[in-house]
């Protein structure tokens, strides 16, 4: 048999596929229909942009008819797979992978992947549906029975076999009727018993009709070069032919006789195979044979990966999220991350009636994460796309080509839109917003994508979308692994500067935002509050409050920030009429680094004597410490604003430490 490799959504000419077919021009265009037919392969109209493009563009599709030495069409495969169609086998590989055209270990490693998808999707049939009804899909027969084969053995039907003195149950009429006793004390005494077990029956026919099949099977794969494409063994089981058991009406009556008396379910599935291939009597050198195996939907494959692999949680519950649910959220509690998308509600103007239960915005994939054992999480909005991004040179400028359209950039701007509430009052410090695309050899760097009138609407500051390209096949190799990528391995596959603190919309949220963060990491002493014990011992008030310490720093040193840098004290009815204008940027990174200072001065003050809690000076030197080393903050750590912050954490010392 004739076995070629060719490429998703590469431009083949009619004349280059003849030469891959091995065929004349007459046959090339029947297999070139046989193939459209079944959506595999599309036609494009020529023209000189396609020329210089290796992706196919989905708007220059066009339906044409085919005719004998068409010169003005390219000819696109949207399929990855095997095809077997005519006598030949086409080896479809992903559009990705440039580095060979013969790439085996990849398609190896992808059937694989494919069979693992379809064991869950049933995307791979046992018969194809066209328009004109259904051809029999030998390939996927043929590697069922074979995989059932290893996996179960050889098709029995067992038979009573009665034995003298065997190791079975013991027929003791049969015993008593047919064989001679010694009676001793009145007694009778047997020295031969009949016993029965159950053997395989070597002569049943399903059997010997299994093991020919599945020999004839083996012949065909081999003469196809697809064993050791789809890791299989082939077998010989048996030397008779078919034609030896009877004739195709016997040996269908015989298989239908079989599946009545047949109450096993894996029984059931062989014989309905093995009826199903007679009833065909199907070959792949039929000129009438079509199989496939594989699918023209793989960017569905591939967001699977994606969503298996980096740990999908659009579908759980609020209350089961690292952080929990914070009281703007309480009642969500049972609600899962897609449920809390707003969607559109329509309204007809007359009898006030309204729907609000349309489809709305549903994101790919959402992964949060621990950044490197710190208590802050990362959100991340991903969405798993098959593009093949590339950067084309034409003369002096460079132009993107094989990249998702402006509807799909768009709507990753709506899903961090859609999450922006939930995300900053959760407290989640980090958001990312990214296309996860497919490459040979993956770049977690490779660019990103930028739309101005998305990217900052009113005072919503929406994070660009950043390109990463992942390695398919360490992508596929976890999720053959049931591998999840664990919090650690994250920024082997995501660049750390893809990570976008969240901003709030102004300083007072931004304050009650990081307030927010602070109070998530103090969720143990919250729950020890009420229940006023650990381990059988007492827990005083003040314990709980040194626990919460960080939260109640934070919140003494936010007004002296306000007056700091902007004029106002937020907890005290004031003339705003001198506030300084806000700049988002330094607001944002004020608010970050107050609460990291805040941190820190706990962690001092807990390690600090009694002594040493009394002493000012000792204070003053831990809080000039821990400011100056924060850029956006660092005047605080002198003069008066140092004094007043000093004198607020003092106060706080004394109620709570000393």
């Amino acid at each position: 048999m004739i076995s070629k490799y060719v490429k998703e959504q590469k431009r083949y000419t009619q004349d280059e596929l003849r030469k891959i077919f091995e065929c004349n021009t007459d046959e090339t265009v029947q297999i070139i229909r046989k193939l459209k037919e079944y959506g595999i392969v599309k036609n494009v109209k020529k023209s000189d942009r396609q020329s210089m493009l290796s992706d196919l563009v989905e708007e220059d599709v066009r339906v044409t008819d085919i005719e004998s030495g068409e010169r003005e069409l390219y000819y696109v495969f949207l399929f990855v797979g095997v095809i077997v169609v005519y006598g030949r086998v086409l080896k479809c590989y992903p559009k990705y992978i440039n580095s060979s055209d013969n790439p085996i270990t990849q398609m190896k490693q992808i059937l694989r992947v494919l069979g693992k998808y379809n064991s869950k999707e049933q995307v791979i049939k046992l018969y194809n549906e066209s328009d004109d009804g259904g051809s029999f899909n030998l390939l996927a027969v043929m590697l069922y029975l074979l995989q059932d084969y290893y996996d179960n053995g050889i098709y029995t039907n067992d038979v009573g076999v009665i034995e003298t003195n065997g190791t079975g149950e013991i027929l003791w009429d049969k015993t008593i009727n047919e064989t001679f006793s010694y009676i001793s004390n009145n007694r009778p005494y047997y020295t031969e018993l009949q016993t029965k077990k159950r053997v395989s029956d070597e002569y049943d026919f399903i059997r010997r009709l299994h093991a020919c099949i599945l020999t004839k099977f083996s012949k065909e794969l081999e003469e196809s070069d697809l064993p050791e494409l789809f890791n299989i063994v082939t077998v010989e089981l048996s030397e008779e032919q078919l034609d030896d058991l009877g004739d195709d009406d016997y040996i269908l009556y015989r298989i239908q006789n079989e599946l009545n008396v047949q109450y096993n379910t894996r029984k059931q599935l062989v014989i309905k195979a093995m009826y199903a291939y007679m009833a065909q009597k199907a070959s792949f050198n039929n000129i009438d044979s079509f199989s496939i195996y594989g699918t023209n939907s793989f960017n569905l494959v591939w967001e699977k990966v994606c969503a298996q692999n980096f740990g999908n949680v659009l579908d759980s519950k609020l209350s089961e999220l690292p952080l929990g649910v914070c009281d703007d959220y309480k009642d969500n509690g049972d609600s899962t991350l897609i449920e809390i998308i707003d969607r559109p509600v329509w309204h007809r103007t007359s009898g006030d009636i309204s729907d609000g239960k349309s489809d709305t915005l549903r994101p790919d994939l959402i992964s949060i994460y621990e950044c490197g054992g710190s208590g802050e999480y990362c959100f991340g909005i991903y969405d798993a796309k098959y593009y093949n991004i590339d950067f084309h040179k034409s003369t002096s400028e460079y132009r993107i080509i094989g990249q998702p359209g402006v509807g799909d950039v768009t709507k990753q701007y709506l899903y961090h839109l859609a999450y922006d509430d939930f995300i900053t009052k959760q407290g989640y410090k980090y958001v990312q917003n990214m296309f996860f695309c497919p490459d040979e050899a993956g770049d977690k760097e490779y660019g990103w994508v930028q739309m101005d009138m998305l990217h900052q609407i009113g005072e919503k500051k929406l994070e660009n979308v950043a390109v990463v390209k992942l390695c398919a096949s360490e992508m596929y190799s976890l999720y053959l692994k049931n591998h999840i990528v664990s919090e650690n391995e994250m920024d082997k596959y995501i660049p750390v500067i893809g990570r976008r603190e969240v901003d709030s919309q102004n300083f007072a949220n931004r304050m009650m935002s990081y307030l927010t963060r602070i109070k998530t990491a103090s969720k143990l002493a919250e729950k020890k509050l009420e229940m006023k014990s650990d381990r059988g011992k007492l827990i005083y008030p003040k314990q709980i409050k040194r626990e919460l310490g960080a939260k109640i720093i934070y919140d003494a040193i936010c007004p002296v920030a306000s007056n700091a840098f902007y004029g106002f004290n937020p907890y005290k009815k004031e003339d705003y009429g001198s506030m300084v204008a806000e700049d988002m940027g330094d607001s944002y990174n004020r608010c970050s680094q107050i609460a990291d200072a805040s941190i820190e001065i706990e962690k001092i003050i807990k390690d600090l004597s009694e002594a040493e809690l009394k002493d000012e000076k000792v204070l003053k030197v831990v809080l000039k410490k821990c400011i100056e080393s924060k850029a956006d903050i660092k005047s605080m750590a002198v003069g008066r604003s140092l004094d007043m912050l000093t004198d607020k954490i003092m106060e706080l010392i004394r109620d709570v430490y000393l």
